[in-house]
């Protein structure tokens, strides 16, 4: 669905030791070096990533460009796993009033013309996050992450006009709930394990408030937490979210595992409204287009609607046998005749013509007027990106100097 552009989300949730990680990306040890692409152990992300490539070579119609970014959320902190350079430093999370919705800002983003791209990133994302040990998990995750493709798809619509649309994919990585009780944490881990079950704490308020009908369309606390800020749109927006709720086996986490799967439950109760989302610009111009063809339609249906009248009043005057010159009925649409059938016509029927061609040229002015003023948007519109591309090249050009 993300090639078609929505917004799609796939998470892990469960206990630490529960195997979300390894669902998502397989076992740690294939990211100690360059992960082999044919190794059967890789996770959901990695065959994600093969389906995706053998969706876009389907599509031969369509242009693709693919982005990708990769990120976690550690005490409360936004780090970008991509871009080792700034020292781990925290990232801003801040609302847009454009799309209405959370976003991160300066975060680092690569291109990705093919596979390998991708799977660059989920290594150097992989070597980069925040892991630690305690009594129940030797490689326990102290994030969580999120990985993103951002898909911007451009394809040819009716009436020779291209859409973008904006497709996303988000694969998250929540870190597990923990007792502290059975993981001993103490010092810097019982400080990150306090954070994580804050954050995974919030996340169930929201969920559980967007499950029960009678709460969903009230206050949902997603500005609690950074986690929750980032998954909004995935949640109860227009996108679409897949839950993969991962549970032990073992007895001693009977309490958890039940815990998981109430979790899991009110997830499922859950309703969006999933929308594809396009570039606002070509959107009104298609919705433009769309527009006049339907006038178009209607005129034609009108016009259809006058010679059928026509034709009737034509047969009441001509007689059943005595039919003037001056008379004459017509077998083709009043718009069609030729210049000796128009000599032929008599004043009403001369009126009639008149009347055809004159809502026939109102229904032209009305088009070439509305294809003005868009023309006329569109070029306000790349005045602006002009202005704006010229505004950061100095800016650039000062940072440079």
């Amino acid at each position: 669905m993300a090639v078609e552009g929505f917004s799609c989300t796939a998470f892990c949730y469960g206990q630490t030791t529960s195997g979300k990680t390894h669902t998502l990306t397989g076992p740690p040890e294939l990211f100690i070096r360059r992960p082999d692409p044919t190794d059967e152990r890789h996770g959901l992300i990695f065959r994600s990533f093969v389906y995706l490539f053998q969706l876009l070579q389907e599509k031969k119609d369509t242009n693709f460009v693919l982005k990708a970014s990769f990120l976690e959320i550690y005490n409360e902190k936004v780090i970008d796993l991509l871009n080792p350079g700034s020292a781990r430093k925290p990232l801003a999370v801040r609302w847009s009033k454009k799309s209405r919705g959370f976003f991160v800002e300066n975060l680092f983003t690569v291109d990705c013309e093919q596979l390998d791209d991708l799977l660059a990133v989920l290594e150097e994302g992989m070597r980069n996050r925040s892991v630690g040990s305690h009594s129940m998990n030797e490689h326990s995750s102290r994030s969580h992450t999120i990985l993103t493709v951002y898909i911007t798809s451009e394809q040819q619509a009716e009436r020779g006009v291209f859409l973008s649309k904006q497709g996303k994919l988000n694969f998250v990585d929540l870190a597990g709930s923990e007792m502290t009780k059975k993981t001993k944490s103490e010092g810097k881990t019982l400080e990150e394990a306090n954070n994580i079950n804050n954050s995974l704490m919030v996340l169930g308020y929201c969920i559980s408030s967007l499950s029960d009908p009678k709460k969903k369309h009230g206050h949902i606390p997603y500005r609690d937490s950074k986690l929750t800020k980032l998954l909004a749109d995935s949640l109860a927006g227009n996108g679409v979210a897949l839950m993969i709720a991962c549970i032990s086996p073992a007895r001693s986490n009977l309490s958890e595992t039940l815990s998981t799967l109430r979790y899991a439950a009110r997830a499922k109760k859950i309703r969006t409204k999933p929308l594809i989302v396009m570039d606002p610009r070509e959107a009104m111009i298609l919705s433009l287009k769309r527009e006049i063809d339907t006038l178009q339609q209607e005129n034609e249906h009108l016009r259809t609607a006058l010679y059928v009248e026509t034709e009737k009043k034509f047969d009441s005057k001509s007689g059943s046998s005595t039919a003037s010159a001056n008379s004459t009925s017509v077998s083709a649409p009043i718009m069609n005749l030729d210049e000796k059938q128009v000599t032929e016509l008599d004043g009403t029927q001369l009126v009639e013509l008149v009347k055809l061609y004159m809502l026939e040229n109102q229904s032209l002015r009305t088009e070439n007027s509305e294809l003005y003023t868009v023309r006329d948007m569109i070029l306000r519109d790349q005045e602006i990106v002009c202005r704006e591309n010229e505004r950061l090249l100095k800016k650039l050009e000062d940072v440079n100097s």
